[in-house]
């Protein structure tokens, strides 16, 4: 047998507390989607981003500091293959935003195989490795510029949203519960 004071504090039961736990953390969800939703056709035909993604795959192309130094990394080694040799000379002279033109290539190519066939794929090794770490550099750019883009994206409409639906399934989950007596 129930008695009274429990009675009335069983029917006096409010959504307040679902709800506003409901909002709470639907908000703080939308804040994260924020982040966490993939940056969107329209982001990415701005005009603002696809200047900045040209001139990223452009100087993955050119002499740089890091082109510099992954040459200085070979020059810092005791001894030199040919190949590394024929690679650190392709740079002599090179300045920043400048283009290694074929006909240098077809020249270290064509030393290696006049003194040492054999070196030929270590050079052509070398020069992979140095396209792979542009290639790095170019791809950690642009994960830190799709960073950029979304923080700048209204947090007021995620939280809002999330808001929303954090309440619509705090309302319809408490409307789905089922007493037991």
């Amino acid at each position: 047998m129930k008695t009274h004071a429990i009675h009335n504090h069983e029917s006096s039961r409010t959504i307040i507390v679902p709800l506003a736990q409901g909002v709470a953390i639907g908000a703080a969800a939308g804040a994260a989607g924020k982040y966490l939703i993939p940056l969107t056709a329209e982001e990415k035909n701005s005009d603002e981003y696809i200047k900045i993604s040209n001139k990223v795959q452009e100087q993955k192309n050119e002499f740089n500091f890091r082109t510099q130094k992954y040459i200085d990394h070979l020059k810092n080694k005791e001894k030199h293959s040919l190949a590394e040799d024929e690679f650190i000379k392709m740079f002599d002279g090179a300045k920043d935003g400048e283009r290694i033109k074929r006909g240098k290539i077809r020249t270290a190519i064509n030393n290696i195989m006049e003194k040492n066939p054999n070196e030929l794929l270590e050079f052509k090794r070398i020069c992979k490795n140095s396209s792979d770490v542009a290639e790095q550099t170019a791809k950690q750019f642009m994960g830190a510029y799709n960073l950029i883009t979304k923080h700048i994206r209204p947090i007021s409409f995620f939280v809002a949203a999330g808001a929303v639906i954090g309440a619509f399934v705090a309302l319809i989950n408490d409307a789905l519960k089922v007493k037991i007596n």
